[in-house]
Parts: structure tokens; sequence; C-alpha cells
């Protein structure tokens, strides 16, 4: 891994980002951290009874996902004062902003008020609740999300004007409902 600066020029405005370059040789970190992620769970779940096991980190996930699109993780933004940041990786080669949604259960993602992006991955490790880590990678049309319908009278896009972090199921109301294919399958 190493960070890398890239300079955009936005409404005449230098913005530097900071960028960590994740390589075929990290995959070992990812691994291992992977395999502890699944230790502390496995502790948690029976030890600690009844507690709910910890998400997925986005150090891993959204590590995967660049390493496996050639995407570069998210640090830091200079010269940013109206950019908004937050994404969570980004693609030198188009400068579009990347968010990643990762799922290891069946339950829901949440977004923030003000979550931004240009293209959105899920990232699916539940693999119909065999976690070993196995993975699909899926790009998701930006308005199978904003359109989501988050209740009778709502759309995401909806409850984010309202400053709420709308949270829904991506597998089963976006990737289930559109039929969609993973762009890659992999493990770690």
């Amino acid at each position: 891994m190493e960070i890398i600066s890239h300079t955009l020029s936005i409404e005449n405005k230098t913005i530097t980002l900071k960028l960590l370059k994740i390589e075929n040789n990290d995959r070992e970190i990812l691994k291992k951290a992977f395999v502890l992620w699944e230790k502390i769970n496995k502790d948690v779940k029976e030890k600690l009874y009844g507690a709910r096991k910890l998400n997925m980190p986005e150090a891993i996930s959204e590590a995967v996902v660049c390493l496996e699109l050639g995407f570069y993780k998210f640090v830091s933004a200079h010269g940013s004062a109206n950019y908004k940041t937050s994404f969570d990786c980004f693609d030198i080669k188009t400068n579009k902003r990347i968010q990643v949604k990762c799922s290891t259960s069946t339950g829901p993602s949440s977004f923030g008020p003000e979550s931004i992006w240009d293209d959105i991955y899920f990232i699916d490790f539940y693999n119909s609740g065999t976690i070993d880590g196995n993975y699909k990678i899926y790009k998701i049309d930006s308005n199978y999300i904003y359109n989501a319908k988050m209740n009778k009278n709502q759309t995401l896009v909806d409850q984010q004007k309202e400053k709420r972090r709308p949270r829904f199921d991506i597998r089963k109301e976006i990737i289930e409902k559109h039929r969609l294919n993973p762009l890659k399958i992999g493990r770690l």
C-alpha cells in the first residue's frame, strides 16, 4: 500500500486528493484482517450472549473493491472547501467518486443525509449465510438507490432532504429485484 496524490481542477479550483493505492501483494493483509474480524465475531457470539455481530470494517470491504476494480481508497482532500468528500474510493482514470456498501447479513445498508458519489458498488460477503471470505461485487445504477422506496410515500432522496439516514436491504430491493449479475466474484 502506498499513499499517492491526485490533483483535480473543479470549477476553477485545484483540489488535491490523498489516496491509498491497494496492490495485489496487499491481499494477504486483507485476508489476515478478515480472519481477525471472523474471530472477533465468533467471540462476541459465544461470550457476549445475544450481542450483535460487528459490521465488516470498511478498511477491508473498501480495500477489496479497490483491489478488484482498480480504484484508490480515499484518505483526504485539500483545497476542497466546496468539494463534498463523503465518498469512499476514487477512480483516477475517470475522476469519479466511488461509494461502497458492504453486507455480511440480511440487514439494511444506511446512507448518510449527505452521501455523495458518481458510482456506487455493493460487495456481498453474505453468500446465503456462509461467510467464508467469498464475495461478489455489483455495480448499482444510482437511480435504483435514489428512487428506492423507504416507505409508502418517500424515496431515499426524500429522506436525505429531511437530514435522515435512510436504510434498506440493497441485496433484496435492488440486486434480487432487478436480477443484477456481479461484476466480480472473488475470495479473500
